[in-house]
């Protein structure tokens, strides 16, 4: 089944869209369009088909997503990216965040921390750890302390 922009667009253009329900509606066929409209220049839209991107049951597809809203370079897309860290599985997860980690920007940072809670996956545990003794910024470094103690 072909899904279309418009019909991503109805789900998304909603101020406060039911990602859930969207997800459900849509699955994964929505994948290249969800990706097309992160790179499409429309950040307000396009952190929303990030998060969406997330919630879809294909990771390897969510996967991608992410990794293409981090690679626009722009914070509201990197932030987003972070953020739907959380909904992926394990394996996606870790992979994400061995990109987030090393972000420039540390509210990136702060936030892939805060999606990073309850990640178990060993790649995590460690990059949790390096950061803790690491980073740059304080805050960064108490935050993954933290972290790391919660899993």
């Amino acid at each position: 089944m072909t899904i279309t922009i418009k019909e991503v667009r109805a789900w998304l253009d909603a101020e406060e869209p039911d990602y859930a329900a969207a997800a459900n509606a849509l699955g994964d066929a929505a994948q290249p369009v969800l990706l097309q409209l992160i790179q499409g220049g429309d950040p307000a839209l396009a952190s929303k088909a990030t998060y969406l991107a997330s919630l879809l049951p294909g990771q390897a597809g969510a996967l991608q997503a992410l990794k293409a809203a981090h690679a626009t370079g722009a914070p509201l897309l990197k932030v987003a990216a972070a953020s739907a860290l959380r909904n992926l599985q394990a394996d996606a997860a870790g992979e994400m965040f061995d990109v987030l980690h090393a972000d420039a920007d540390a509210g990136v940072r702060k936030v892939a921390l805060r999606s990073a809670v309850g990640l178990s996956a060993p790649r995590v545990q460690q990059r949790l750890r390096q950061l803790a003794q690491d980073d740059p910024a304080p805050f960064v470094r108490a935050l993954a302390a933290q972290v790391a103690d919660k899993q």
